[in-house]
């Protein structure tokens, strides 16, 4: 069974209430009426609305990589909108200089550092 892009999304907003990003809002609107894509508004502080979308056809594990990707920008910009480090999720390994990436690894959907190339965590999974 493909995961919805609801519960790709409630991964990633795991991720983010665990590690003391923002609180994402979401409206549960379609963006547009795209042939094939679900999608949903992600709603900022400044009253201000992205669109989050994916594919129908995309598989599940490549649906929650395409997710946190978009959120991670959303999140980036609004962090740095706040005047906050714009690092999120922030690696361990290298404090204070870049975000983890999401990647499709052979695990599944996870986080990975884009320096040493080293997975932190599955996607969901992050610890504050």
């Amino acid at each position: 069974m493909q995961i919805s892009l609801a519960d790709a999304l409630g991964l990633v907003v795991r991720d983010l209430e665990r590690t003391g990003g923002l609180t994402l809002r979401v409206l549960d609107e379609p963006v547009d009426n795209l042939y094939g894509y679900e999608s949903v508004w992600m709603l900022s502080g400044r009253r201000a609305r992205t669109g989050l979308s994916a594919p129908l056809e995309m598989g599940s594990a490549e649906r929650v990589v395409h997710v946190a990707d978009q959120v991670q920008e959303f999140v980036l910009e609004e962090l740095g909108r706040l005047g906050r480090p714009a690092s999120w999720p922030e690696c361990g390994e290298h404090p204070g200089s870049h975000p983890l990436e999401a990647r499709l690894a052979e695990g599944g959907p996870e986080w990975v550092c884009p320096k040493s190339g080293r997975a932190v965590s599955a996607i969901g999974g992050l610890q504050g």
